[in-house]
């Protein structure tokens, strides 16, 4: 009876296995982590493929580009009649259908008027496609439930009714890591089925009609194009090369005939890229019988995404559309194994896995097991390369190593039921082995550093030994406590790291240990915040009399800000360490504050914590001081100072502003008495004027007053270059 029961139990080990390893991979391969990995994993794909030729292609792009943003003479949205004379243009060019990447649900901003002749050259004719969209809002029922409403974005009223065509949709489809890698073919709003903006060019294109397109479960028939679904609505985008791919042109390359004055051109210097005879774009036929995409390339835009060529750089969406139409017209499709062909290719996978693994040894199972997963990776590469067919490599790798570790892991606890008596038997003759095992979450911190792209900043007290010589040490603890909180409290509340305090110099950095792309606009912002509460401080000083003495009432603070690559993380020694930064741009930091001094400047920042701070706001007023050499350095570096916050500066200090870049100007031309002239006006409109005369006060309008008076009689070399080394 035993002997049945044990054979009993053997037959439905292998049955168990099979099972168990299946429901095991499955549980695995749909997590949302192994998700993700599948899909870079297909990425690698297109990148091991490399691009694919599109010589022959029917897909042009115009690009609403940063070099049509500074070239035409008006801040984007441009006025509509510009794409008024774009669409003129490309037809006067033979283009044979135009799809506007763009929704114009606003009126125009410059003239109403602008709306109208877009609307006429849409009107007359008829090969536009203007852009839609159609957005899911969550709507709130109370009592913690809510819905889901769509609502649709289309081109304003003038447009939309000068139209024959069809508006077509524009929204992105994006996996969960962000990318995109399939594209829309149509949406259903109010029972009404809505195409994307490449099928509705596709009709322009290809001649065709509402009864040529037919919807099945698996294909989208549209005229003589049979579009394979990935599933619903959705079709696979074979990226045919990273960003820059298809022919691209700017914007303002394709209107510029001689009605159009670009900022590169004036009245005795005109190129008319697009209307010129001899070379004009008008004559190249880069666009006849093109399908022409109009959309925006330009990061201000944000409509640039990733893709399956990720390593390469984000892509406009604009040449999604393009990419997406590409697939189309070229019949180059991307075909997905459907998820009961995946789950049958799982069990063959578990199924080898559990039948040869029984039957070898632990060497030669484990040589199968790469033969077979090796095997996965040729075949899927090789299906991909050949056919276009993507197979979930990834689910088959995650069956083939269930598989191997489930058997190899039964194989093993029966072989150690027999083992277990011989070693308790010896485990009193062994000594046992010391291991010091390392705790992943919350194991104690160790010596290191990375390099961060982040923000460094310092902040010192002026004069600092001169109140230590009038104050008390009780008082001046008092003192520096209350500053310190108060300083400290603003880093903190904008996402700040307190370093240290050094005295009473404040050492901070924004960017690390959390990271954030605005550190540099943070960092600035702060710096106003900082020195307006001490403005505050002081006042609050002087309102409480006697106790501090009449130097806490004139208290100022320096700040040096600088941005670059630097080294953060826990440095010192094994028995005590901080978590601070280090390096050369901190150092640059450090000079900022210190060298604030020369100029009679309160916060100096250099060129590029500027530069990183305007790409994320515009809070801070700065004003350019000088190109210098400061100390331990040779490598000149421009700087700035923070002149405050633009809610808070009145128009005094804006016209200051200006007379002295003006100055700065005239400084740098060597045009001594007109600098002295600019700098004499702006050093009247300082901001920070004392009263008391016995406070020593400068500013950067006396500073360079009196460099230029030094010059002016001493003149420097024929090959001065501007820059100042300081001391």
């Amino acid at each position: 009876m035993a002997e049945a029961q044990k054979t009993w139990k053997s037959r439905l080990v292998l049955p168990g296995l099979l099972l168990g390893s299946l429901l095991v991979t499955i549980l695995l391969a749909f997590s949302i982590p192994v998700t993700e990995l599948k899909l870079n994993v297909t990425d690698k794909l297109f990148d091991l493929r490399g691009p694919i030729s599109i010589e022959d292609s029917s897909i042009v792009i115009v690009s609403i580009s940063q070099q049509a943003d500074q070239e035409i003479p008006y801040k984007y949205p441009w006025p509509t009649s510009l794409h008024a004379k774009l669409v003129e243009h490309l037809n006067e060019a033979g283009a044979k259908a135009i799809g506007f990447d763009v929704i114009f649900d606003k009126r125009d901003n410059y003239d109403l008027a602008n709306d109208s002749a877009f609307a006429e050259m849409i009107s007359k004719h008829g090969n536009v496609v203007l852009g839609s969209n159609i957005q899911s809002t969550a709507q709130s029922r109370g009592q913690g439930s809510s819905s889901t409403s769509l609502t649709i974005v289309r081109p304003n009223r003038v447009l939309q009714s000068a139209n024959k065509n069809r508006s077509g949709i524009v929204r992105a489809h994006y996996d969960t890591d962000g990318a995109i890698r399939e594209y829309i073919l149509n949406l259903e709003y109010n029972r009404q089925r809505m195409y994307s903006l490449g099928l509705e060019l596709l009709k322009l294109h290809s001649d065709i009609d509402s009864t040529q397109i037919d919807e099945a479960e698996e294909y989208l028939d549209f005229g003589s194009y049979k579009i394979p679904k990935f599933r619903d609505h959705l079709m696979s985008i074979n990226y045919f090369g990273p960003p820059g791919t298809f022919p691209r042109y700017s914007f303002e390359t394709v209107i510029d005939d001689s009605s159009i004055d670009l900022a590169s051109e004036d009245s005795t210097f005109q190129i008319n890229s697009f209307s010129d005879p001899n070379f004009g774009l008008k004559h190249t036929d880069v666009f006849k019988d093109k399908i022409v995409l109009v959309g925006a390339t330009m990061p201000e835009l944000h409509d640039l995404h990733a893709t399956p060529f990720a390593e390469q750089g984000t892509m406009p969406g604009v040449e999604m559309h393009a990419n997406a139409i590409q697939t189309i017209l070229s019949g180059n499709y991307i075909y997905h194994v459907s998820p009961w062909k995946n789950i049958a290719l799982l069990i063959i996978a578990i199924a080898v896995m559990v039948f040869a693994i029984r039957r070898l040894s632990g060497f030669w199972g484990f040589v199968l097991y790469l033969l077979i997963s090796l095997s996965v990776i040729g075949v899927a590469i090789w299906t991909f390369f050949e056919f276009n067919i993507v197979i979930d490599m990834i689910a088959m790798l995650t069956a083939v190593s269930v598989g191997y570790i489930t058997t190899q892991s039964y194989q093993y606890i029966v072989q150690q039921r027999e083992k277990r008596r011989i070693q308790e038997l010896f485990s009193s003759y062994v000594s046992p082995a010391i291991v010091e095992e390392m705790v992943e979450e919350g194991k104690e911190p160790e010596l290191g550093g990375d390099e961060v792209y982040m923000t460094a900043f310092f902040s010192d007290i002026q004069s600092f030994s001169t109140f230590s010589e009038q104050m008390p040490a009780k008082t001046l603890v008092k003192l520096i406590n209350e500053y310190l909180s108060a300083m400290t409290n603003i880093i903190r509340e904008h996402g700040g790291t307190l370093d240290k305090y050094i005295g009473d110099a404040i050492v901070a950095f924004f960017g690390a240990p959390v990271s954030r792309e605005d550190h540099a606009y943070q960092a600035c912002v702060v710096s106003q915040l900082m020195q307006y509460k001490l403005a505050d401080l002081r006042e609050q000083w002087r309102a409480e009399g006697e106790q501090w003495p009449e130097i806490v009432q004139h208290m100022r603070n320096r700040i040096g800000i600088n941005t670059g690559v630097m080294v953060t993380g826990n440095m010192g020694s094994e028995s005590r360490f901080n978590y601070t930064m280090m390096g050369d741009n901190v150092n640059l930091a450090a000079r900022c504050e210190s060298g604030a001094k020369q100029f009679g400047a309160y916060t100096m920042v250099t060129k590029n914590t500027k530069e990183e701070a305007e790409k994320y706001g515009d809070r801070c007023v700065f004003r350019y001081l000088d190109r210098i050499v400061v100390k331990g350095r040779t490598e000149p570096v421009d700087v700035y100072e923070v002149m405050g916050l633009r809610d808070k500066l009145d128009k005094q200090e804006f016209v200051c502003k200006e007379k002295f870049e003006m100055g700065i100007e005239a400084y740098k031309r060597k045009q001594w008495d007109q600098a002295i002239e600019l700098f004499q006006a702006s050093s009247e409109l300082e901001s920070f004027i004392p009263n008391d005369d016995s406070f020593i006060y400068t500013n950067p309008s006396l500073v360079y007053l009196d460099r230029c008076e030094v010059m002016k009689e001493n003149p420097p070399p024929e090959d001065w270059n501007g820059v100042y080394v300081m001391k």
